[in-house]
């Protein structure tokens, strides 16, 4: 069984609240997760939403948008932000979660930066990880991951299933 599962989807789709979703149903299920989820805060006023990352193993969220001024046309990840991301990766390891969950394989990780080395020290680890990818990042997902994953269509019955399975597995 594939360890890793990644979720394509167009831009617009609301995969941040699908991801928190699924992340709150495989909690009440008893599962330890590891890994973060995006929260956007849609009140802000500007152009660039307020982003945060949610570590999933104790809820700590984290900042990792900032606000680049009046005349800017979006924002900036926050390097700070990423580092505690990186850390939420570290945790996930050294307590062995069932499931890691990554918000998604965006621009950050397509141009080698932002969270691929902790992602890839969650496949080296053996962990399962369920990722989000937006359809124009395949590509350079592809060229990342290879052929050892499974697509998964943004369904929250078939997510939970494969991850049940994975997860039972692994055990």
């Amino acid at each position: 069984m594939m360890m890793l599962a990644a979720i394509p989807y167009a831009s617009g789709f609301a995969i941040d609240a699908f991801l928190q979703g699924t992340a709150a149903r495989l909690k009440r299920r008893g599962l330890r997760l590891g890994g973060v989820v995006q929260h956007n805060d849609e009140a802000c006023d500007d152009r660039c939403m307020a982003m945060s990352l949610e570590d999933l193993a104790n809820g700590h969220r984290f900042p990792i948008s900032q606000e680049l001024g009046a005349g800017a046309g979006g924002c900036h990840l926050d390097s700070a932000g990423l580092a505690a991301a990186a850390a939420a990766f570290a945790g996930a390891l050294a307590e062995r979660a069932d499931l890691v969950m990554v918000n998604k394989f965006g621009k950050q990780e397509a141009a080698g930066e932002g969270l691929r080395q902790e992602i890839a020290d969650v496949l080296l680890a053996g962990l399962p990880l369920l990722i989000a990818v937006r359809r124009d990042f395949l590509p350079a997902w592809r060229d990342f991951a290879g052929e050892d994953w499974v697509e998964l269509p943004a369904d929250e019955v078939l997510v939970e299933r494969w991850v049940l399975d994975v997860v039972r597995r692994a055990a």
